[in-house]
Parts: structure tokens; C-alpha cells; sequence
């Protein structure tokens, strides 16, 4: 047995070898297959560059350095192909955003028979070339997008499309009714008609395969049909943004998929359906901007976990039960007519909490700190009272707090120092007292800082300078005392500084460099208004009214280009008034002493006797917008906090 194991052992290590040489050889074929795809056969290969003659003046050249004559077309960004015994064919075109626009090219496209997947979205087409025919390509295709392009006139019919199965035509300007125009696509499973013209009522007539049915943006009207019911497989239906109208029919238990139902920004009335509560796989449901009324079901978020039944009129009391699934992310009731109290069971997973504008009175609940997760929390224009809860310091994540508009009362707790991602607190219109927390000093991520119309007092505190991100502080309507600290004007970012209707002395110091709205009315302040104010070359409104300030109006506020609103009523300022920039709305009334020269100026001057006399001009309204957008637009959080 000895001998003859040593003789098989070379042929053993033989065939080792011509084992590895053989993978060796599979894998660098493999990897030559890879680094080249095989060749387009002859018919695909002309069109191909067809396609290339026709859309290379309108693509970027950085986009089309992969387009030549040269290469394989398989190559080419934008085109995937499958190899299949000796050759290729393309399965799948991608050419968003190129700038496309003339129909030729789909013309050329239609002929690529083996096409499952085409994306012309965001590019320029106008028309669809007669409405593919002849087309070989709707024999295979699977995938159609043409959204975002200037697409008008009627739907047409997609006869053809056998196998299709994804349809986007969103963003486009199709209009007109839409009756038996899809009934032709057998396989359909996806329809997105977003942000057309479309009108009429809602169709009915596509095949019962639908999972996906997007007809947000358009003119549908009448009601909700019943026929709508009959489409079992929907996950996700959006009929947001049209004219609907009526009750919300009862039958969504027809949709056992359903997990996405968006209604929002129709005119519908009733009451909330009750068959939504028993739809287990719906987890997102929006209803707001509607005219729903009668309350909110108890366990309506037992599956549902965000909830937006916004800008209603849902009456009574929120359910028990509503705020404590574990699942829950976000809610938002803001605008209706709930009243009562807050419920004091928080889920830990409760992101967003939106009641404000109702009538809801009592506490904010202590346990409301059980909801760690809390970022963005909306108690605002109700009529809750007592204080702010410590247990609210245990929402670490918190970004936006507005409780502004209430009767809350007592001092800011010390405990808000853990506070530390806030970036927006709202607390004006309350009856909050004391000094100004230096635990806000801390925040360093503070852009919106509103405590005006309540009854702080003390001086201002220099330590605000270290907020330097903020760009919005309204302290007006308080008791504060002393001097308005030099320092602050260190807030580089102060776009709108508002310190008008307290008990402040002393002269203005040099304010920042970009700021968007300076007022200051209402104050005791004395002295003379500091040149300096002239280099605020950002700045667009400035209101230094009602104060005791003197001397003459500095020239340097001709360098105000900028500025739209200059408001320095009821003060004892003398002298010339300096040639502003073209366009100012000016209102000096209540400065006898002021000489205003009007000859080759483009300003507008007010020098009524009383203050009503000016704010009455239709004028004021258009200021009053701009000073609102500014502060809705720091107060809101466009880039951050909405949804």
C-alpha cells in the first residue's frame, strides 16, 4: 500500500493543477467578460447611434464624453445592457435632466424592442409622439418615466403596454377628464398623475393590479368614488390636493394592504372614518387642510404612527389612548377645535407633537418628559396655564419648542439647560417672570430666541452674545431695565433684533453688521442714534420709534441700499433728514424738529400728526407682509422643521 501511494501521488497533484489552471482561466474570462461587454447586435447598434446623433446637442459635453462612435454603446451612462448568447441588447435607458426635447428621439427609442426600463424625467418633452405608434419598445417595457417635462393636452390611451408596470407621467400639464384611457395596461401595479390639469371625477377604470395610485395636484372632483374600493392590492393611495368633496367613505377595510392614505387639501366633511382603525398595515395617514368635523376615534393610532389631521374642525377631547403606542412617531392637530386636556401618556418613540391653535386648557403634563425622543414640540395659541414643566429638560433631542400664546406662567427651570440641540424657543404671549435664564447662554445652537409680551425683567444679559448662531431675538413687551449691552452686537448673524416696550436706558450701541430688521420702539432709550447703524449694509427695516432719541438723523444711513421701512416716529430728532435710498417708506411723524427735503427724492415721507394717521396706509400692509415673512421664516423653520 506504501508503494503504491507514492505512486499516485504525482497524478494527484496533477489534476490539483489543472484544477487551479482552469479556475484561473474562468476567472480572468469572467473578468474579461466584465471590463467588456459584448457587442450590440447590428440593428440595436444603429439605433443606438441614431439616439447618439439626436441627443448629442442637447447633452452636456461632461454628460456625453461617454457618447461617441467610437465605443461600445453598452458603455454609455445612462444605458444598461443584458448579454444573451453571442450578443447584447439594451434592457434599460437612463437619461434624466439631459435636456431633451425633440419627440424624434422617443420616435428612435420606440424601436429598441428589448427595452424594459426607459427615464426621460426632468427633461423638455412637449408631446408624446403619437402616442407611441408604431412602437416595437411597448412590447417589453416595463417601466415608463416621464416625469418633470412640459408634457400638455389629453392622457391619450397606452394600447400596447402589454407589460408594463410602472407608469410615472407626474409634473407634467396633461389635463382633461380621464375615463378609458389606462384600461389598456393589464399589468399595471404603480400609476403616479401628480401635478397635472387633470379634472373630472376620479377614475375607476384601471386594472385591478394597482398597488400604487398617486392623483395628488390635479382639479379631480365630486366624491370619493365607491368604485375605488374594488382595488385590494393598493399599499398606497394619494388623492391629496384636489376639489373632492363630501363624507370619506367607510370602506377602507377593502385595502388590507393599505399602508399609505393621503387625503390632505380637499373639501372633505364627516367624520374620520372608522374602518382606518382596523386597517392593520397602515402606518402614515394625512388628512389636513379638509372640513372634517366630530372627534378623533379612540385607538386611532393603534396601527397608524404619523397622524396629520391639521386644519379641520375635530371637536372635544383628545382620546386617552391618543399619544402612547410605542410605535407612534409623529402627530399633528394643529387648527381645529380640541379642547380639554393633554394626554398624559407619552410613547417614548413620539417624535413630532403638533396641537397648537386649539382651545386646549390645564398643565403641560410632567410625564410629557417620558417622550425622549421628542424633537419638535407645538403647544402654541391655546389656553394652557401653570408652568413649564422640569421634566421637559429630559427631552435632550428637542429642536423647536413653541408654547407662545398661552397663559403659562412662573420662571423658565433651570432644568431646560439640557436643552442643548434647541435651535428655536418660542415663549411670547405668556406671563413668564423673572430674569432671563443664563442657561440659555448654552444653547449654542439657538437661530430663534421669542420671550417678548410677557413679564421679564432685569437687564439683558451680555451672555446672549455667545449664541452665535442666532439670527432672530424678540424681547419687546417686558419689564427689562438698564443698558442695551454693547456686546450684542457681536451676533453676527442677527437678522431681526426687537427690544422695543421695556424700561431700557442709556444710548444705542454699535449694532451688527447683518442684520435684517432692527426695532427698537417703544423704550426709554435716550441720546443720539450712532452712525454706525449707516454699515448695516444687509439691513431692511429699522424702527427706532417712540423712544427719547435726539440730535440729527446720521447721513451714514444713506448707505442703507437695502432698506425698505425706516420708522423713527415719536422721538425728538432735529435737523435735515438725510436723501435715503430710492424706494424707503419713511414714517417720522412725531419729530417737529426734523426737515425733510422730498424735491428728486424716490422716498416716500409720512409727517402725520399721529401715529393711526400713517399706519392706515394701504403702504403699512406691504411692510407688515415683509417684516412677517422674515419672522415666520426663522419662527417656522423652513429648512428644518416642516415636513
Amino acid at each position: 500500500m506504501e508503494v503504491i501511494s507514492r505512486h499516485r501521488a504525482p497524478a494527484s497533484s496533477s489534476s490539483l493543477c489543472l484544477l487551479f489552471l482552469t479556475f484561473l482561466l474562468s476567472v480572468s474570462m469572467a473578468a474579461a467578460t466584465e471590463k467588456s461587454p459584448m457587442q450590440l447586435n447590428k440593428a440595436q447598434e444603429n439605433i443606438m447611434r441614431d439616439i447618439l446623433g439626436l441627443v448629442s446637442s442637447a447633452m452636456d459635453s461632461s454628460l456625453t464624453k461617454s457618447w461617441n462612435t467610437s465605443s461600445n454603446p453598452c458603455e454609455w451612462s445612462g444605458v444598461h445592457c443584458t448579454s444573451a448568447a453571442s450578443s447584447s441588447f439594451v434592457t434599460r435607458l437612463s437619461l434624466p435632466g439631459y435636456g431633451l426635447s425633440n419627440a424624434t428621439i422617443l420616435a428612435s427609442i420606440c424601436l429598441l424592442d428589448t427595452l424594459h426600463s426607459l427615464n426621460l424625467s426632468r427633461n423638455s418633452f412637449t408631446d408624446l409622439p403619437s402616442q407611441f405608434s408604431p412602437c416595437p419598445m411597448k412590447a417589453e417595457l416595463q417601466v415608463l418615466d416621464l416625469s418633470y417635462n412640459r408634457l400638455s393636452s389629453h392622457l391619450g390611451n397606452f394600447s400596447g403596454f402589454h407589460e408594463l408596470e410602472v407608469l410615472d407621467l407626474s409634473f407634467n400639464s396633461l389635463n382633461d377628464n380621464i375615463s378609458t384611457q389606462l384600461n389598456y395596461l393589464p399589468k399595471l401595479r404603480s400609476l403616479n398623475l401628480s401635478s397635472n390639469g387633470f379634472e373630472g371625477p376620479i377614475p375607476t377604470s384601471m386594472v385591478t393590479s394597482l398597488e400604487e395610485l398617486v392623483f395628488s395636484g390635479n382639479n379631480f372632483s365630486g366624491r370619493i368614488p365607491m368604485g375605488l374600493f374594488r382595488y385590494g392590492n393598493i399599499t398606497l393611495l394619494d388623492l391629496s390636493q384636489n376639489n373632492l368633496v363630501d363624507d370619506v367613505p367607510d370602506g377602507f377595510l377593502s385595502f388590507p394592504k393599505l399602508r399609505i392614505l393621503l387625503l390632505s387639501e380637499n373639501n372633505l366633511t364627516g367624520k374620520i372614518p372608522q374602518s382606518l382603525l382596523n386597517v392593520t398595515t397602515l402606518f402614515r395617514f394625512a388628512s389636513n387642510e379638509n372640513k372634517l368635523s366630530g372627534s378623533i376615534p379612540q385607538g386611532i393610532t393603534k396601527n397608524i404612527r404619523m397622524l396629520d389631521l391639521s386644519y379641520n374642525m375635530l371637536n372635544g377631547e383628545m382620546p386617552s389612548d391618543l399619544l402612547s403606542p410605542d410605535s407612534l412617531e409623529t402627530i399633528d392637530l394643529t387648527a381645529n377645535r380640541l379642547e380639554g386636556l393633554i394626554p398624559g401618556n407619552f410613547s417614548r418613540s413620539l417624535y413630532r407633537l403638533r396641537l397648537g391653535c386649539n382651545m386646549l386648557s390645564g398643565s403641560i403634563p410632567e410625564s410629557i418628559g417620558n417622550a425622549i425622543r421628542l424633537a419638535y414640540l407645538e403647544l402654541d395659541d391655546n389656553q394652557l396655564s401653570g408652568p413649564i414643566p422640569p421634566q421637559l429638560g429630559k427631552c435632550n433631542n428637542m429642536v423647536l419648542m413653541d408654547l407662545s400664546t398661552n397663559k403659562l406662567q412662573g420662571v423658565v427651570p433651570d432644568e431646560l439647560r439640557n436643552l442643548q440641540q434647541l435651535e428655536v424657543i418660542k415663549l411670547q404671549t405668556n406671563n413668564f417672570s423673572g430674569y432671563i435664564p443664563r442657561i440659555f447662554s448654552g444653547m449654542t445652537n439657538m437661530e430663534v430666541l421669542n420671550l417678548s409680551a410677557n413679564s421679564f425683567s432685569g437687564e439683558i444679559p451680555s451672555t446672549l452674545v455667545l449664541l452665535s448662531k442666532l439670527c432672530y431675538l424678540d424681547l419687546h413687551g417686558n419689564n427689562f431695565s438698564g443698558v442695551i449691552p454693547p456686546s450684542i452686537s457681536s451676533l453676527q448673524f442677527l437678522s431681526t433684533l426687537d427690544l422695543g416696550n421695556n424700561q431700557l436706558t442709556g444710548t444705542i450701541p454699535t449694532m451688527p453688521t447683518k442684520i435684517g430688521a432692527l426695532i427698537l420702539s417703544h423704550n426709554h432709550l435716550q441720546g443720539s442714534i450712532p452712525s454706525s447703524i449707516g454699515a448695516l449694509s444687509n439691513l431692511l427695516l429699522l424702527d427706532l420709534s417712540d423712544n427719547h432719541l435726539s440730535g440729527q438723523v446720521p447721513s451714514s444711513f444713506a448707505n442703507l441700499k437695502g432698506l425698505i421701512y425706516l420708522s423713527l416716529c415719536y422721538n425728538q430728532l432735529s435737523g435735515p433728514m438725510p436723501e435715503l435710498p430710492r424706494g424707503v417708506k419713511v414714517d417720522v411723524s412725531g419729530n417737529p424738529g426734523l426737515t425733510i427735503c422730498t424735491e428728486d427724492s424716490d422716498s416716500q415721507y409720512n409727517m402725520a400728526s399721529t401715529e393711526d394717521d400713517f399706519r392706515s396706509t394701504t403702504w403699512v400692509a406691504t411692510v407688515s407682509f415683509v417684516v412677517g415673512f422674515i419672522i415666520s421664516f426663522y419662527w417656522a423653520g423652513i429648512r428644518k422643521y416642516c415636513y
